[in-house]
């Protein structure tokens, strides 16, 4: 960016500047920005604005200053409140765009500043964001893909995307980047929709290429949703770009980390969105339950597989991100009982899974841009990249829930009026307290 003296500039100092380009956090850090844009980022005693350039300075002691997160995989049609996806899909579409429109404020004031869709009713969301281009509200940068691509009675087909065979799941690739499609999410297995299968394939790998073809004809990345070690592998055969869950179940529900196909994932440059937290989260719902009015027989079952289900889902994590795979955050909020501005607590459970405090913090800025395929604009601090800057109290690379003490967000080099911090603080989904 070529910036004049006549031009306003806004300069951010710090304690520290974390710009998540691979190095240690700036000690008495800064960031200087000009409209909607990073001009330079380093030591306080170094950064400049031009001679006789108008300048804002705003210091925030104690604090650092770090790219705004990045949340691989939100459902912003959702409720977080426990309904099931069919239960979405039969709202009308205007009240899923309301409470979208609403969910994509919370992401962006809890420091979220780009989110990737993965899966609304129709074209909801394709409004809400034209609704925040016009300034009709605010929300955070977003990646779409419009309605899932799924086979008849298959996870999320309700959403408007169901298909049969190659020509059937070609077309709709076609059709979803004509309404404007980002990257394209097909549903590789069955899910938590009642009419399909989690343990068995859906798309065949011929129809799955068809979708990977022709997004990557017209430069769009892929991804799956995948329950099942065939699924995993169907998707690496028709070099999907992203594994979303990314389980290692065997069709007789077996647990079996299969360290041949993680390696496969590897060596063909697939990212994976292991969303972790989406399962907590319904620990927490059932505990609050039992604690409140009791469980019955089959909700402490639910329990029970659910916290085991944590585990197996953790260690398997562990033992991608210990081959070095490329695990990054995706929050899956709000489906099931897991509610959108609530990023961090996936971000959290990497760390558990076996990521340093700062990877933790990497996975949510850094390694999710280059997820997504933004990371020309986002994800670091670097000169010419979008003004995209969260300031938290503390050291989130020492202790990644610092990410949970925002106190301002800038998102295109504009301060964020984020609104009273009761409001804010009620965003938080905590763990019932017993």
């Amino acid at each position: 960016m070529v910036a004049s003296s006549n031009s306003e500039y806004t300069l951010v100092t710090a304690d520290r500047v974390f710009d998540a380009t691979g190095g240690l956090p700036i000690e008495q850090g800064a960031v200087l920005m000009c409209g909607s844009e990073i001009v330079a980022v380093g030591r306080a005693n170094e950064v400049r604005a031009p001679e006789g350039a108008s300048v804002e300075r705003r210091d925030y002691p104690g604090a650092t200053v770090l790219p705004g997160m990045v949340d691989c995989h939100t459902h912003n049609n959702g409720f977080g409140d426990g309904r099931a996806g069919e239960e979405l899909a039969e709202l009308a579409d205007e009240v899923l765009t309301v409470q979208a429109a609403g969910n994509a404020r919370r992401s962006l004031f809890s420091g979220v500043t780009t989110i990737r869709e993965n899966g609304p009713k129709n074209v909801t969301m394709f409004r809400v964001r034209d609704a925040i281009n016009e300034g009709l509200t605010v929300g955070p940068r977003m990646v779409l893909c419009g309605r899932p691509v799924s086979i008849i009675g298959g996870h999320m087909g309700y959403f408007g995307g169901e298909v049969t065979g190659v020509e059937g799941v070609r077309a709709l690739t076609r059709q979803l980047i004509k309404e404007g499609a980002d990257y394209i999410k097909i549903t590789a297995t069955g899910g938590s929709t009642p009419t399909s299968f989690p343990l068995l394939p859906s798309f065949n790998v011929d129809e799955l290429r068809a979708a990977t073809d022709e997004a990557h004809k017209f430069g769009k990345l892929t991804a799956t949703h995948s329950t099942s070690t065939q699924g995993v592998i169907n998707s690496l055969d028709a070099e999907v770009d992203m594994i979303i869950h990314c389980v290692f179940k065997e069709p007789d529900d077996r647990d079996n980390f299969r360290f041949d196909i993680a390696e496969r994932i590897g060596e063909q440059g697939a990212h994976v969105n292991p969303t972790l937290h989406v399962g907590r989260a319904r620990v927490w719902s059932l505990i609050e339950k039992q604690h409140d009015s009791g469980l019955s027989e089959e909700e402490s079952v639910a329990l029970d597989e659910a916290k085991r289900a944590l585990d197996v889902r953790l260690e398997q994590n562990r033992r991608m991100i210990e081959m070095g795979l490329k695990v990054i955050t995706g929050s899956d909020s709000s489906w099931g009982d897991y509610q959108l501005g609530n990023t961090v607590y996936e971000a959290e459970l990497l760390v558990h899974a076996g990521y340093s405090h700062l990877q933790g913090v990497m996975s949510v800025t850094k390694w999710a841009a280059e997820a997504l395929g933004v990371d020309d604009a986002v994800g670091t601090l670097e000169p010419g990249k979008q003004a995209d800057v969260l300031v938290v109290r503390g050291d989130p690379t020492e202790d990644v829930n610092a990410l949970w003490d925002v106190e301002d967000v800038y998102f295109r080099g504009e301060k964020v009026d984020r609104g009273s911090e009761e409001s804010l603080a009620a965003v938080r989904q905590t763990p019932y307290e017993f």
